[in-house]
């Protein structure tokens, strides 16, 4: 498949935590996102947050799976869960944004508020 990108309004989130027997790199907390318009590439969208996750540099930041079961995955270190969750939590609407390259890996997300003005509330 080509390089991809895209960007997707969300319409639902849900947070949660997960721990399994002999993890070696346990993710601590998950978010997934209903987008508000699902495709027929991408249904699904989560960020799953990993104790040893590299802070910078990270080589393996998730994945899509366009032609199987419409997934995009995106992996963060832990310390960035609060700030996402805020982002969901007192935004809207908001925004899930990545783009793979053509093996499918991602190679950056974010979620993200669009352009407001000064004093918007």
């Amino acid at each position: 498949m080509p390089a991809t990108n895209g960007s997707m309004r969300l319409k639902t989130y849900q947070v949660g935590t997960d721990r399994a027997v002999n993890a070696a790199n346990p993710f601590e907390r998950f978010i997934y996102m209903e987008p508000e318009t699902p495709t027929s590439t991408v249904q699904h969208l989560v960020v799953y947050f990993y104790a040893n996750s590299f802070e910078v540099n990270d080589p393996n930041i998730g994945y899509q799976t366009p032609n199987t079961n419409r997934w995009v995955v995106a992996l963060a270190p832990v310390g960035d869960f609060d700030a996402m969750y805020a982002i969901l939590q007192t935004e809207k609407p908001v925004y899930f944004q990545w783009a793979a390259d053509n093996a499918d890996k991602l190679l950056w997300f974010q979620v993200s508020s669009r352009a407001e003005p000064i004093g918007h509330n």
